[in-house]
């Protein structure tokens, strides 16, 4: 007998999961989930996240949409948003949590942060960078379905990359694997993203480099994660879709300079792969070039 829950039951258990003080947001919630689960990315996603133990709540988030706290198992919703404009934010975050299920697989850990914390620089920064890519591939994908019913929502996740990228896929070819693999990629040229994402890493990376670094952690060691262990974090219909030669390369790993110089000072040796960002325009010429140049000037 199969364990698999109808979407009734799924539903159900999403609707009690809700921390609210007002019966307010309670209805706002049922309007989020009914509205999710019109279309079958909505269905898939949060059918797989209903019995996780997760719960959920309205906050004031200030220009953040929504945030997945997996350690509490907390998912929290802007409470200024429509629930229609909250809805590719909620399949967004539910993709988190089914990520977070499988870094605890791989990682054989119960607190998926002590082992993100645990990462060398260099995996910890293509880790979370192949999570955020793989999210919002799952929010166009959703944005995408219900376009029809919603064209402002839609509208409005037009505006970055991911969804221009799996829009124009899914035009061309009418092929999802494909059109989540254009999302995906996207992801790595989105400057905005970049830039303010590269901010929190590096924090964090810091961060987690102290609490190493403290006696009463001296046991935790660096740690790295493969880019095939990668490939079955990020997931499309229960297979990868991303090669795992794509997580390495230059420019999906550069960062700034200035975040580059930042973490040199942490004294994690991963940190001397991190290409850095247009550093291929500006080389240095090589000590061959330099003496020809010298020798000419005499």
């Amino acid at each position: 007998m199969s364990d698999q829950k109808s979407n009734f039951e799924c539903f159900a258990k999403l609707n009690d999961s809700i921390y609210a003080l007002t019966g307010a947001d309670r209805e706002k919630f049922s309007n989020l989930l009914n509205i999710s689960y019109k279309y079958p990315k909505g269905q898939e996603t949060l059918n797989a996240v209903a019995f996780q133990g997760y719960s959920y709540m309205y906050e004031s988030m200030f220009g953040v949409n929504g945030a997945c706290d997996y350690d509490h198992k907390v998912v929290r919703l802007d409470s200024f948003r429509q629930q229609k404009d909250l809805a590719p934010i909620l399949i967004h975050e539910c993709t988190h949590i089914r990520q977070v299920e499988r870094i605890n697989e791989i990682s054989n850990q119960k607190k998926t942060t002590d082992f993100i914390g645990s990462l060398n620089a260099y995996d910890f920064i293509k880790l979370n960078r192949a999570l955020e890519a793989d999210a919002c591939a799952h929010q166009a994908a959703f944005a995408y379905q219900m376009k029809e019913d919603y064209p402002q929502v839609f509208e409005t996740e037009m505006k970055t990359p991911m969804m221009q990228a799996y829009v124009g896929e899914m035009e061309k070819s009418g092929d999802e694997t494909k059109a989540m693999q254009a999302s995906f990629k996207a992801w790595y040229g989105y400057k905005r993203y970049q830039d303010s994402y590269e901010e929190m890493y590096v924090a964090q990376i810091r961060f987690n480099a102290t609490e190493r670094n403290k006696e009463t952690n001296a046991v935790k060691k660096e740690t790295t994660i493969s880019n095939e262990q990668l490939t079955k974090i990020c997931q499309h219909n229960g297979k990868p879709y991303i090669s795992a030669a794509f997580f390495d390369r230059a420019e999906n790993m550069a960062v700034s300079e200035k975040g580059k110089e930042a973490l040199e000072q942490i004294g994690d040796q991963s940190v001397a792969k991190l290409p850095v960002r247009g550093a291929q325009n500006s080389k240095t010429p090589s000590p061959v070039l330099l003496k020809a140049a010298a020798a000419r000037g005499r």
